[in-house]
């Protein structure tokens, strides 16, 4: 009986099988797979089913109900999918999947040189940086390669987007500095880079140049109260690239995460105001947490999970209340974290 790529990946997790990572040697211990539970698949479907009103009829999906195609929320659509085990050849909403790779490939197709998109000023853009909505694209076409199509065309999208985002971080090593967290969009350049670079493509910008920049940003940050808002995303997102570099140990990754973890401990602030920022910190967080694995996965994914489920809306989505507000991309970020524990996307893998 054959074995398909997403049942494989999940079985290399369970058995703890060794996977490429990118900065670091060891694999991570895996989750228990009874995590989601059946409160959470009703949730997830409820939410999927909202995000399908958003598609239009060549795949892109809107930041919200009637609304022209986003590319940051499709992608981000396209990834909750993979997320739940869809693919472009099997799972219920392989054809979504199939529909999301179409625009996504014919929109780079069409790209100017210098981004994916002419648009300025987009919920994303103005929060995490010019090039937003090239990050999520290239995360999203990094995760379907080698899904039974053919991989050439997606390679060849992904050097078109690749090329934007390495000729685009400075000489820190940061991108987004345009934004209104930049942070943001210094760990999104860097994910979509590390996606490609494991999806087999050679990417030319320096990961150490972008970890140090962010231990000093969080190391600046230390003591100094600014708000639950700058703490979550900051700190959540700073420890995504710093686990990858090896360095989740140094005493500011393991204050960083003590701080996270206490913040939505504690009360519900972080989710019932919550903007799109939040739930992508949620995501980024949780995806870092899976990998580690042990007491630190174990403290985190059932607040987290119990949390986000707490604050869905009756119709299925979930709402951004600042900055991202996009019903559309709030909703797809917070299935990326109910569903994390399925490791489905190659992303999940240790």
């Amino acid at each position: 009986m054959p074995v398909s790529r997403r049942e494989l990946l999940a079985a290399a997790s369970l058995l703890c099988l060794p996977a490429q990572r990118l900065f670091a040697d060891e694999p991570a211990p895996s989750p228990n797979g009874q995590e989601i539970n059946d409160h959470t698949q009703a949730a997830v479907q409820k939410g999927v089913e909202w995000m399908r009103k958003t598609m239009h009829r060549g795949g892109g999906c809107g930041v919200d109900l009637g609304q022209p195609p986003d590319i940051g929320c499709t992608a981000m659509v396209g990834l909750s999918l993979l997320s739940q085990g869809n693919s472009p050849l099997e799972g219920p909403r392989s054809q979504e999947v199939q529909e999301i790779i179409s625009f996504m490939l014919k929109t780079v197709e069409s790209m100017p040189s210098e981004d994916i998109t002419t648009a300025q000023h987009t919920q994303l853009q103005n929060k995490i940086g010019r090039h937003a909505h090239t990050f999520f694209a290239t995360l999203f076409l990094s995760q379907v390669v080698g899904q039974g199509l053919d991989p050439d065309q997606i390679y060849q999208a992904l050097q078109r987007l690749v090329a934007v985002i390495v000729r685009t971080q400075d000489s820190h090593g940061s991108w987004g500095s345009d934004a209104w967290a930049p942070v943001l969009g210094t760990v999104m350049g860097w994910v979509a880079l590390r996606s490609a670079h494991l999806a087999g493509l050679k990417v030319g910008a320096s990961p150490e140049r972008t970890a140090e920049h962010l231990i000093k940003q969080m190391r600046d940050q230390l003591g100094n109260d600014s708000g639950w808002m700058h703490t979550l995303y900051k700190n959540a997102t700073g420890i995504r690239v710093l686990y990858e570099m090896g360095v989740d140990q140094d005493e500011i990754s393991r204050n960083a995460f003590k701080s996270v973890l206490a913040l939505v401990e504690r009360d519900n602030t972080a989710f019932t105001q919550a903007g799109g920022e939040e739930y992508l910190a949620f995501h980024l967080i949780t995806e870092t947490m899976l990998q580690k694995g042990g007491d630190d996965w174990a403290r985190w994914y059932p607040v987290i999970r119990e949390k986000i489920l707490s604050v869905q809306n009756r119709d299925g989505s979930w709402t951004g209340h600042h900055c991202i507000t996009s019903r559309t991309f709030c909703t797809a970020a917070a299935c990326l974290v109910l569903t994390s524990p399925n490791r489905y996307l190659p992303i999940s893998q240790p």
